[in-house]
C-alpha cells in the first residue's frame, strides 16, 4: 500500500480550536434579535436615538459559549436628557425601565451599565451621548460623573494590527481568552485583548504557534504593569489587583510556555502525538487530539475504510 503524504501539524490543532470558539451565524442572529428587543424598550421609554454593539462582539473577539459573555450595548440618548440628570440618576432610571421588562436586570458592579440577561446571552446596557468625532460620554454611577470613551479607537487599532499580522491576531486573541476562562479566569476579557495586541506589537510571526508562545513568554512581565486603554482617554487597565492571583497567573504563563517548548522538542523528533498532548495540557479537553485531526484530514481527502485504518495505525 502506498504511503500516505497526509501530514498533521500543531497549527492544524490550533486552527481547529479557534473554529470551535467563533460564534456561529445563528448565535450572531440571536444577539441581533435580543438587541432589537432592547431597542424597542429604550426607544419607547427613553426616546433613544439608536443602539450599537461597540465591544468584543463587533471586534469578532467574542468566544463560545455565547452565554458566558456580556455583550456591550450602547444606548444613544439625546444630550438634553444628560443635562437634566446626574450620571447616577440616569443609570437609576434606565435600570427602572429595564426591570419592568426584565425583572432580573440590575446595575453592574462598576455602576456604568445595567445588566440584562437572556437565556442565551447577557448584555451590558450603557446609556451614552454621542459627541461628533469625539466618541461618547457615558455615565459613571459609582463616582457620579461623566466619562469620555471612544470604542472605535481600539477597534480600528486592532483591525489595523490584525491586517499587519495577516489575519492571525484575532484568532490568537480568541484562543488566549479561551485559555483564561479554562485556567482560573483571572483576567478581564478586554484587558486580555489589550495585552495580546501589546505583546505582539512589532513582532513578526507567521503561525498561531509562534504568536501564542511569544504571548505566554512576554505576559509573565506584562501582567505586573497597567496597559493604556486607547478607547478611554488616559485610563489604564490593570491586569490583577490581587498579588497572590498575579503570582498564580505568572506561574501559569510560565507553565504554558514550558509545555510549548516541550511540544516543540517532541515535534522535532517526529512525535506529534506527544506534542499534541503537551498542547492539550494548556487547553485541557478542548484541544483536539492528533488522532482527531488526522481523522478529519483523511475524511476531507476522501480516504476511508482499510486505507484509512492503515494510515491511522502507521501514524500512532
Amino acid at each position: 500500500m502506498k504511503k500516505s503524504n497526509i501530514t498533521v501539524t500543531i497549527e492544524d490543532g490550533l486552527k481547529a480550536l479557534d473554529s470551535l470558539l467563533i460564534l456561529s451565524v445563528q448565535q450572531r442572529s440571536v444577539v441581533s434579535v435580543c438587541q432589537s428587543e432592547i431597542d424597542k424598550v429604550v426607544i419607547a421609554g427613553f426616546a433613544a436615538q439608536a443602539t450599537s454593539l461597540p465591544g468584543a462582539f463587533y471586534r469578532h473577539t467574542t468566544i463560545q459559549p455565547l452565554e458566558d459573555n456580556e455583550i456591550d450595548l450602547f444606548v444613544q440618548l439625546s444630550s438634553e436628557l444628560g443635562q437634566r440628570n446626574t450620571p447616577g440618576g440616569l443609570l437609576g432610571k434606565l435600570e427602572d425601565l429595564l426591570v419592568e421588562y426584565y425583572p432580573e436586570a440590575r446595575l453592574s458592579v462598576d455602576k456604568q451599565a445595567v445588566l440584562v440577561k437572556f437565556a442565551e446571552v447577557s448584555f451590558r446596557v450603557t446609556p451614552c451621548f454621542y459627541q461628533d468625532k469625539k466618541g461618547y460620554v457615558i455615565a459613571d454611577g459609582k463616582n457620579d460623573k461623566w466619562l469620555k470613551t471612544d470604542p472605535s479607537i481600539f477597534y480600528y487599532a486592532l483591525d489595523d494590527a490584525n491586517n499587519r499580522h495577516k489575519g492571525l491576531l484575532l484568532p490568537v486573541i480568541r484562543i488566549i481568552k479561551h485559555w483564561n476562562r479554562r485556567n482560573g479566569n483571572w483576567f478581564n476579557d478586554y484587558y486580555l485583548e489589550l495585552m495580546v495586541k501589546h505583546a505582539l506589537d512589532g513582532v513578526k510571526f507567521d503561525s498561531y504557534v509562534q504568536a501564542i508562545k511569544y504571548v505566554f513568554k512576554k505576559a509573565i512581565r506584562l501582567v505586573v504593569f497597567t496597559i493604556d486603554d486607547p478607547s478611554n482617554f488616559g485610563k489604564q487597565m490593570e491586569g490583577l489587583k490581587d498579588v497572590f492571583k498575579m503570582v498564580e497567573a505568572m506561574l501559569s504563563f510560565q507553565d504554558c510556555h514550558g509545555h510549548i517548548v516541550k511540544a516543540e522538542h517532541f515535534e522535532k523528533r517526529g512525535d506529534l502525538i506527544s506534542a499534541y498532548k503537551e498542547w492539550g495540557k494548556i487547553f485541557a479537553d478542548d484541544f483536539p487530539s492528533y488522532v482527531d485531526i488526522m481523522a478529519e484530514k483523511l475524511e476531507a481527502n476522501g480516504i476511508s475504510g482499510v486505507e484509512a485504518l492503515q494510515i491511522m495505525r502507521d501514524a500512532t
